[in-house]
């Protein structure tokens, strides 16, 4: 498997993984190098580890080979698997459905809007369209376990006016986690105009809040640390 980094802090183990069906202009990890692991060392690790939880992501998990023997190995030694993912592959969604603890699926604008996904990934219009259509099929089996909606608040893209069209792929979630746009440097690379944190906190906590008309839960991640709103 090609990772690009293995960490174990706070009670969670973070896999981070090489290599995306996207090539987003904002990505940070198209760029960064890999190293070659087995799975046997990513158990070994989970097996000495204290941590409970499991968080599979990076760039997309879904791509490698030995994704889904990972995941069950991880299962049988008592680690709680959190599978993030880009949607792309809801086969692979359905074959780790039985072994893992929930999903973290990225939204990246409303999926209406084939126009803003091509700029925001890069895609041709018609991968753009099969995209929307294998993401939508994800959503569906990820409502199945616990589920977190992630989305990047790139203001063009995601912000109050286009919001309300993002409800319905919300909806039944456990819980919405925005990131502010450039608020982390290990996160995102410039974008269009955007060189500094976007949008305002104050702009990301009116979003949060309007978020909590469709999910029980909401984190707002960026300049100003974590915040919770909860109904």
């Amino acid at each position: 498997m090609r990772l690009i980094d293995i960490s174990d802090s706070n009670g969670m183990i973070r896999i981070e993984f090489f290599g995306c069906n996207m090539k987003c202009p904002y990505c940070v990890h198209i760029h960064q190098p890999f190293k070659e692991v087995s799975v046997e060392e990513v158990v070994d690790l989970a097996k000495n580890s204290l941590s409970k939880a499991v968080h599979l992501g990076g760039a997309e998990p879904t791509l490698q080979k030995e994704l889904i023997p990972l995941i069950k190995a991880l299962n049988e030694v008592g680690k709680e698997v959190l599978l993030k993912s880009n949607g792309m592959k809801p086969g692979v969604l359905e074959d780790a459905l039985p072994y893992v603890h929930g999903f973290v699926l990225e939204l990246k604008a409303p999926l209406d809007n084939l126009k803003a996904i091509m700029e925001l990934t890069c895609m041709s219009e018609e991968k753009t369209k099969k995209y929307v259509g294998l993401l939508s099929e994800s959503l569906e089996i990820a409502h199945k376990k616990w589920l977190r909606i992630w989305v990047r608040v790139i203001p063009g893209y995601v912000d109050p006016g286009t919001l309300s069209s993002l409800f319905p792929y919300m909806e039944g979630a456990s819980e919405v986690l925005f990131y502010q746009f450039l608020s982390n440097p290990d996160f995102d690379l410039p974008f269009r105009e955007f060189e500094s944190a976007v949008p305002s906190w104050d702009d990301l906590e009116n979003i949060g809040k309007k978020t909590l008309l469709v999910v029980p839960r909401v984190i707002l991640m960026g300049v100003n640390g974590k915040l919770v709103l909860e109904k």
